[in-house]
């Protein structure tokens, strides 16, 4: 809320993820296999699936591994986008990745 830095970048390397608690940095694209939403009560999220989630999880430690851990075993993927800290719609957003990862994979 009173982080100013920029949430999400989207590029033709991947999508940075700094939106929340347990943001990873850079997720490239070639590492992506799917990306589906869920919705948690009001929240929803983006859950981003890759060849290799391991890899994620061992760029973090403490108390932020616990939190991706734990999304990897409700989930299937360590690896979430939430819709309640970034100032886009988040349908809009949805596509856009959508629509970027298609485009990557032809």
């Amino acid at each position: 809320m009173f982080d100013k830095t920029i949430g999400l970048t989207i590029d033709e390397n991947g999508i940075f993820d700094n939106t929340n608690a347990s943001s990873v940095g850079l997720i490239k694209w070639t590492d992506i296999t799917v990306i589906k939403t869920v919705q948690v009560a009001s929240t929803k999220f983006l859950l981003i699936y890759t060849s290799n989630p391991e890899f994620y999880l061992s760029k973090v430690k403490g108390f932020k591994r616990k939190l991706m851990e734990g999304n990897n075993r409700m989930y299937g993927t360590p690896l979430s986008i939430t819709s309640n800290t970034l100032k886009y719609n988040f349908n809009e957003l949805e596509k856009l990745i959508n629509d970027i990862l298609n485009r990557q994979k032809e």
